[in-house]
């Protein structure tokens, strides 16, 4: 059983920080390539930390408005960096963190 967990162990370590970060896009237009996602992508236009507790189901932080100036509809990416991920780790089942980037057309 010793054997196991030390052959288990270093592989799950070696997997975990190999897989990377993981984002979701949520893309509020009908056509063509979303505007954070093109070969170029710009810097976000607002970018903050949304906190929440019980595995991710009550916010505790505010979250503010998205609207873009010249009244296209946005495009909010939600983005775990690698301090999100640690904290999601050691007390994801009380407090977790997203990075929230927000994109608008220019």
């Amino acid at each position: 059983m010793l054997q196991m967990i030390r052959i288990l162990l270093p592989l799950l370590l070696i997997l975990g920080l190999g897989v990377g970060c993981h984002s979701t896009t949520v893309v509020h237009k009908v056509n063509g390539t979303p505007y954070a996602l093109a070969s170029e992508a710009p810097s976000p236009d607002q970018k903050f930390k949304q906190g929440s507790m019980v595995f991710g189901i009550y916010p505790v932080s505010h979250t503010p408005d998205v609207v873009c100036s010249n009244s296209s509809h946005p495009e909010v990416i939600l983005v775990s960096k690698f301090t999100d991920l640690l904290i999601h780790f050691f007390i994801g089942p009380f407090y977790t963190t997203k990075t929230v980037e927000i994109y608008c057309k220019k």
